[in-house]
This record gives structure tokens, sequence and C-alpha cells, in this order.
């Protein structure tokens, strides 16, 4: 996430007003467990991405991608300067491009993209 702390901070809020919105599932932090170490990361969205979720690292931090992808996580690099506040519009259309991987009886109201659910 971002090397300073209040955009790391506004960002993860953004995405918490999201999750109450959107009806969507985060986690913060979340630790990935490998076999070497565990691995911190701000923030899991639930149910997009891949069906074991997307991590966000900020453009910044490029170098966790390899360890989580490894692991079936989707991992997205996210400019805090645009996600540092909740824009209904812009997160919806960033999960949408996502893609939704849950159980279709749990897919978001909002959500009209394609369900991946069995692939």
């Amino acid at each position: 996430m971002a090397d300073n702390k209040k955009e790391n901070e506004r960002l993860i809020k953004a995405w918490e007003k999201a999750s109450q919105d959107l009806t969507i599932q985060i986690e913060t932090p979340f630790i990935l467990t490998t076999d070497n170490k565990n691995l911190r990361y701000d923030l899991l969205i639930k149910n997009f991405g891949s069906k074991k979720g997307t991590l966000i690292v900020t453009t910044d931090n490029r170098s966790e991608f390899h360890s989580a992808s490894e692991f079936g996580f989707y991992c997205s690099a996210l400019n805090p300067f645009y996600y540092n506040h909740y824009d209904r519009e812009r997160f919806i259309e960033t999960l949408t491009d996502w893609g939704y991987f849950g159980l279709p009886v749990n897919k978001p109201e909002w959500y009209e993209g394609h369900i991946y659910n069995n692939e």
C-alpha cells in the first residue's frame, strides 16, 4: 500500500464505505501465509477478481503481485489519488472490471456483469 500512512488510511476507509454501500465483503488487514513467511496486505476484496478475491497493492508496491497471484489471488494496483475517497460509480466500474466470482445467490444487486463462479 502507499508509503504515505494517511493516503493508505484514506484508501482503506473508502473501501470500508464501499463495502457498506455496495454490500461487498472486505478484510483489512489480510495476512497471506506462504511456506516461507507471512505477507501482510492492507486490503482484500472478497469475491471479485478471482475465487479468492483481490488483494490491493498501490502502484508503488508492485513487488507483492507475484507472491499473491501464485496462491490464486488477483492483485490490483490502485492509485490512491483515485481511490482515497469513495466514488460509487468508480468503485462499481472497478469491481465490474474485475468480475464477480462469488456464489450467484450472494451477488450484489448492482452487479450486472458475468458471474465467474464455476470457471
